[in-house]
């Protein structure tokens, strides 16, 4: 039996979207939908008895609504609901560490308007060791994921950490029946200037053949292993941050390797805290192995 495909609930247009997209998720990995909130008991959640009270109820109604909406939607899949007595971020990391896949809306209740990104769900995915992915609200939460788009994966083929990334971003892709599209990006040693590998006017430079040999040296193994994903390879020069996010664009999903940060003040990294903010499209991020 396949771990859980677990969603945070906290009430928020971003929660709400990030369920809908657990939903799809857990029945495609033939997983079941574990649907949490997290509110500690009064004693730990520094509000007095009324208030304490009133919030626990808010996470209770919203988990009911929630699981009452995708039962709807996706009459064959199993929906658990639960409340954590726990505060959120240590909540969702010992549930995330049990499931298959821990979804998280970008942004919360508490989260100021001009911010697209939540503290809650920047530092758990930040120090989480297992992948979570973050999702933002679409303009209608009840849209399906795109049916061609590709799963985008970008990769740091120079540093050999991208097995666990890669593998996640494969089976994703088998699994929608759409393409992958490997990207590769290095910065140029100046001036800096977007410059895609091809056409040169004179040929690939010696920079950007060793690129394109690195991107399919790391893409072989994993061609191997899934064969019916088709695969395009993409190597650019370019600051990572602009081109990922700009590829993020045409992607249905990104899946992100990134290095975990524990302790008091986990932080995302540059690339995948922009992917998350400036893009629709949901971000999964995999902890390097």
């Amino acid at each position: 039996m396949p771990r859980p495909v677990t969603a945070g609930i906290d009430g928020s247009a971003a929660s709400l979207a990030a369920a809908s997209w657990a939903a799809w998720e857990a029945e495609l990995h033939g997983a079941a939908l574990h649907l949490v909130a997290a509110w500690p008991s009064l004693n730990g959640s520094g509000l007095d008895k009324s208030e304490s009270a009133a919030r626990r109820r808010w996470a209770v109604r919203s988990l009911a609504l929630a699981a009452d909406r995708l039962s709807s939607r996706h009459p064959s899949l199993t929906i658990h609901t639960r409340v954590l007595d726990a505060p959120p971020m240590e909540a969702l990391l010992t549930v995330g560490a049990d499931a298959e896949l821990l979804v998280l809306g970008s942004r919360g209740l508490g989260t100021p308007s001009a911010s697209p990104l939540g503290s809650t769900s920047a530092r758990t995915a930040a120090a989480a060791g297992f992948p979570v992915t973050l999702v933002r609200p679409p303009p209608h939460l009840d849209e399906t994921p795109s049916d061609d788009a590709p799963v985008l994966l970008p990769l740091d083929v120079g540093h050999g950490r991208n097995d666990l990334s890669a593998a996640v971003a494969f089976d994703e892709a088998a699994l929608r029946h759409v393409p992958l599209r490997a990207l590769y990006v290095w910065i140029p040693p100046a001036p800096i200037r977007s410059c895609p590998v091809t056409p040169w006017e004179h040929g690939p430079s010696p920079r950007a053949r060793r690129a394109e040999r690195l991107l399919t040296e790391a893409l072989a193994p994993w061609r191997r292993k899934f064969p019916d994903v088709r695969v395009e390879e993409v190597c650019l020069e370019d600051v990572p941050t602009c081109a990922v996010t700009t590829a993020t664009k045409h992607a249905t999903l990104t899946v992100l390797g990134h290095r975990v940060t524990p302790g008091d003040t986990p932080r995302l990294g540059a690339v995948a805290h922009a992917s998350i903010c400036q893009e629709e499209s949901p971000v999964m991020l995999v902890p390097h192995a």
